[in-house]
C-alpha cells in the first residue's frame, strides 16, 4: 500500500491523476457547451463552463508572491460555481439565489485578494513576503472563507436538488482534498505519504463524480422532453399523435384492434358553472379510470378537449364489456358521465376507419340519451345498439 501511495506522489502518478481529472473536466466542458447551445443558453451550463475553466488554475504549483492565493482562490470560485450550476440544473434561480451567488463569489474573490496581499507582504511592516515554511502559522483568509462556504453549501444546495448522495459525496471529496492541501501548505514534510496521495485521488474522484451528475441529469432532461412530446400534460394519457402511432403499431403486428371513443357529457356546462379547476379534475379522474380499465389489454389517449380514446389489442378481450365497465365506474366515481362508442376489431379495417366508426357510434350515444355505450354495426350504425 505504501508503494502505491509513493507511486501516486511520483511524477508519473501525479501526471496520471492530473491527466484523468483534465480529461474528465474537458468532457464536462464539451457536454456543457453542447447543452448550453441546445437549451437556450441555460444558466446552469454557463456557470458550469466558467467553473470548469477556472479549475486548471487551482492545480498550478504556487510560485512567487501568489504562493497559494491563485490556486486556492480559483478552486474556491470553481467550487461555488459548480454547486450553483448543479442547483440551476434542478430549479429556477430565485432572486435570493442570485444574491447568494454574488455574495459568495465576492467573499471568495476578496479572500483570495487578501491572501495574495499577505503572501506578497503588503500588510507586513518590512514589505517582505512571509517564508513558505512559516505558512502553518500565518492567518489565511482564503482557508477561513473556504471552511465557511463548505459548511454552507450542503445545507443550501442539497435539499433542493436530485442526486443528493452523489452531490454530497462530490462536496465531501472536494472538502477533504482542500483540507489536505491546507495541511500540505504548512507541514507537507511531516505528513504521512498516504495523505497527499489521498488528496490527489479525492480531487480526481471529484471531477469524475461531477461527470456522472451532469450525465445523469442530461439523461433525465432528455427523458422528460421525450415524455412531454408523447403525453398530454393534464391527463397523463398519450397525445393523439402518439396514440395513433402506438395503435397502428398494434395493427402492424397483426393484433385485432378495437377502438373506444369517449366523450364526457355536459363538460362545457361543468366548465361554465363550476370553473376550469373542477372541469380539469373531472377530466383527470375520467382519464385515470380509462387508463386503469385498458391497462394490460391496450392503451389510452386524449384525442382532444374532453374526448378520450382507447385501443384494445389483446386477443380475447371484450371491448364492449371494457367500455361498459368504464362507463359505470365514471358514473359511480366522478361527478360526470360519459358517452362511449365502440368499433370492434374487423379484418381489413384500418385504424383511421376504426376511429371514424367509433366516433360515429359515440355520436349516437350522445344524441340518444347520453351516458351509454354504443357499438358500431355496419348494418345498423344509426340504430345505436346499447350494450
Amino acid at each position: 500500500m505504501t508503494a502505491a501511495f509513493e507511486w501516486i506522489l511520483s511524477p508519473a502518478g501525479r501526471i496520471t491523476c492530473s491527466a484523468s481529472a483534465l480529461t474528465v473536466a474537458g468532457l464536462l466542458i464539451v457536454m456543457s457547451v453542447l447543452q448550453w447551445r441546445m437549451n437556450r443558453r441555460h444558466a446552469s451550463y454557463r456557470l458550469l463552463i466558467v467553473a470548469l475553466m477556472l479549475a486548471p488554475a487551482s492545480w498550478i504549483e504556487p510560485v512567487g508572491a501568489a504562493r497559494d492565493a491563485i490556486p486556492a482562490g480559483a478552486g474556491l470560485l470553481s467550487f461555488i460555481l459548480v454547486n450553483f450550476a448543479v442547483l440551476a440544473l434542478y430549479v429556477t434561480f430565485r432572486r435570493s439565489d442570485k444574491w447568494m451567488l454574488a455574495v459568495l463569489v465576492a467573499l471568495a474573490s476578496g479572500a483570495a485578494a487578501a491572501q495574495f496581499g499577505l503572501d506578497a507582504g503588503w500588510f507586513s511592516g518590512g514589505g517582505q513576503a512571509p517564508d513558505a515554511a512559516d505558512g502553518a502559522g500565518v492567518f489565511r483568509p482564503v482557508d477561513l472563507i473556504f471552511l465557511v462556504i463548505s459548511g454552507l453549501m450542503p445545507a443550501y444546495i442539497l435539499p433542493r436538488i436530485g442526486q443528493k448522495a452523489k452531490v454530497a459525496a462530490a462536496q465531501a471529496f472536494y472538502f477533504l482534498s482542500r483540507l489536505i492541501a491546507i495541511a500540505e501548505t504548512g507541514s507537507a514534510s511531516a505528513l504521512p505519504a498516504w495523505i497527499p496521495a489521498a488528496g490527489l485521488l479525492l480531487i480526481t474522484f471529484y471531477y469524475h463524480l461531477l461527470f456522472f451528475i451532469l450525465f445523469r441529469r442530461t439523461l433525465e432532461r432528455m427523458q422528460s422532453v421525450y415524455i412531454s412530446s408523447i403525453k398530454d400534460g393534464l391527463t397523463g394519457l398519450y397525445n393523439r399523435r402518439h396514440f395513433l402511432k402506438k395503435t397502428n403499431r398494434y395493427a402492424g403486428h397483426g393484433l385485432p384492434v378495437s377502438i373506444l371513443f369517449c366523450d364526457i357529457d355536459n363538460f362545457k356546462k361543468l366548465n361554465d358553472t363550476q370553473g376550469h379547476h373542477a372541469a380539469d379534475e373531472a377530466l383527470k379522474k375520467v382519464a385515470a379510470i380509462l387508463s386503469e380499465e385498458v391497462s394490460g389489454v391496450g392503451t389510452a389517449g386524449r384525442y382532444g378537449g374532453e374526448e378520450l380514446v382507447a385501443s384494445i389489442a389483446r386477443p380475447g378481450a371484450d371491448p364492449a364489456a371494457i367500455a361498459e365497465t368504464f362507463r359505470q365506474r365514471v358514473e359511480r366515481e366522478t361527478p360526470v358521465t360519459v358517452s362511449v362508442g365502440v368499433c370492434p376489431a374487423s379484418a381489413g379495417l384500418s385504424v383511421e376507419d376504426a376511429m371514424r366508426r367509433a366516433d360515429e357510434a359515440m355520436y349516437v350515444s350522445k344524441t340518444t340519451g347520453k351516458n351509454k355505450v354504443t357499438i358500431h354495426r355496419p348494418s345498423a350504425a344509426a340504430a345505436g345498439q346499447k350494450q
